[in-house]
């Protein structure tokens, strides 16, 4: 769910008490800055995955053909000179960890936009939103860049219509009667 990163702390003296000029080594990719959904949640020495957010991570880029990482080959460290051999077994394994991640994500939709029986088309359309609502909030915008499989924002929104939906995303009450904190999230300190 998250990875804890240690403090350090620098020119720390005994007059400092409450060690006010603490550092936080990041050593972090800072991916999910596509759209509203913003950056993962990064705290006090702490990161929470996009995968604990969301349900699923944010859009990763293609490697380039020939190499098996997505680095840039003056930074390389060795990750890019693999052998033939291990990369057969390494895309068997990742296939299988797609295809299991995919149809989790796909059971998780279908629980989310279950009907009922015996209501109406009408009501039935509405439940899917409801049950998002009830899960992420109620931004329209924020719940159709959730489900956004590569990120961005959804067609023909407008920048001013973004800004004002952010702005409504990140105030304190926006969470209230939703899962954010419960199984959505963190809850605010």
């Amino acid at each position: 769910c998250y990875v804890q990163f240690p403090q350090r702390f620098d020119g720390i003296d005994r007059h400092d008490r409450y060690s006010d000029r603490n550092v936080v080594f990041f050593d972090i990719n800072m991916k999910g800055l596509d759209g509203i959904q913003g950056p993962i949640y990064v705290g006090t020495g702490c990161v929470f995955r996009r995968q604990a957010l969301y349900g699923y991570d944010a859009p990763v880029k293609k490697k380039p053909p020939g190499r098996t990482c997505n680095c840039l080959p003056r930074w390389c460290c060795c990750c890019c000179r693999s052998k033939k051999k291990n990369k057969k077994s390494k895309s068997k394994s990742n296939e299988k960890k797609k295809s299991k991640e995919a149809s989790k994500q796909i059971h998780a939709l279908e629980n989310i936009e279950e009907g009922i029986e015996g209501i109406d088309n009408e009501k039935s359309a509405l439940m899917p939103q409801i049950k998002f609502e009830k899960k992420f909030g109620q931004s329209s915008v924020f719940i159709a860049a959730t489900l956004m499989e590569d990120g961005g924002v959804p067609k023909g929104a407008r920048s001013a219509s973004l800004l004002k939906e952010a702005i409504h995303v990140i105030s304190c009450g926006y969470e209230d009667k939703t899962e954010w904190g419960k199984e959505i999230g963190w809850i605010y300190g």
